[in-house]
């Protein structure tokens, strides 16, 4: 091969290979933060149109979770959901996603606002909302499963927050 050829060929090569060095941050998301879209599973005909967004950090020595849904029918506006963290993920049915999470460390008779992860949410007129919780604790990888819209707000004694409606994977 002819050196100005070779030369040419070495250029375009070196050329192809920087957006790939370059983009190492695209290729590796950050493993702190997790980001999943829904739902999964919709329990309830009435909320088939519905989309979750769900997005979660993992901190130092915290975990914060965000969550927002949109396309929830004219009679949710001014209504609040409960909202939770659930054990495991989504499944064919409403209970297939387990419990709510409890932070594992947390001791006897702390009351469950404080060790279950809640995004109680209110809809607006158009349909959407958004909610947000910060834990003092980080959520193990592999420990938690899925975010559920339940039907009720959440009792803050029992938990308890109705049927569930929609069921959002989570990776955790």
């Amino acid at each position: 091969m002819r050196s100005s050829i070779r030369a040419a060929v070495t250029v375009a090569a070196s050329a192809a290979l920087v957006p790939l060095l370059a983009a190492p941050a695209l290729a590796c998301p950050d493993p702190h933060k997790i980001a999943a879209k829904g739902p999964t599973k919709v329990y309830d005909d009435k909320y088939e149109k519905t989309e979750t967004k769900v997005a979660v950090a993992r901190e130092k020595d915290k975990t914060v979770v965000k969550l927002r849904v949109s396309g929830f029918p004219k009679e949710a506006a001014g209504k609040t959901f409960g909202t939770h963290v659930h054990a495991k993920k989504c499944g064919p049915k409403p209970e297939d996603a387990g419990p709510h999470y409890e932070n594992p460390d947390a001791k006897p008779g702390t009351p469950l606002r404080e060790k279950e992860i809640w995004l109680d949410v209110k809809i607006g007129e158009d349909g959407k909302g958004r909610s947000r919780a910060v834990v003092p604790w980080k959520v193990a990888k592999g420990s938690a499963g899925s975010v559920i819209v339940h039907a009720e707000p959440t009792d803050p004694k029992t938990g308890d927050a109705g049927a569930r409606l929609t069921c959002t994977d989570v990776p955790f």
